[in-house]
């Protein structure tokens, strides 16, 4: 079981936590831009569709966002 400093938020949560829609999360997501955890049963063989949920670590969204606070101060 995961611990309180270790709470996982759906995509939603930190599109909203970080004010930007749920694609630009998934964007992140696949570039590796924003760690993620993916679990659940996959789907079956043939199905484009990814299978599993995905969860973002609360201090990777805090972390984002701090970085995304000081790269914007200095430019």
């Amino acid at each position: 079981m995961l611990s309180a400093s270790r709470k996982l938020l759906t995509v939603r949560e930190a599109a909203a936590a970080l004010r930007v829609s749920k694609p630009t999360i998934y964007r992140w997501i696949a570039s590796g831009d924003l760690p993620a955890v993916r679990y659940g049963k996959p789907r079956p063989d043939g199905d484009i569709r990814r299978g599993g949920a995905i969860r973002i670590p609360e201090s990777a969204v805090t972390a984002y966002f701090d970085e995304a606070l000081t790269t914007s101060e200095v430019a």
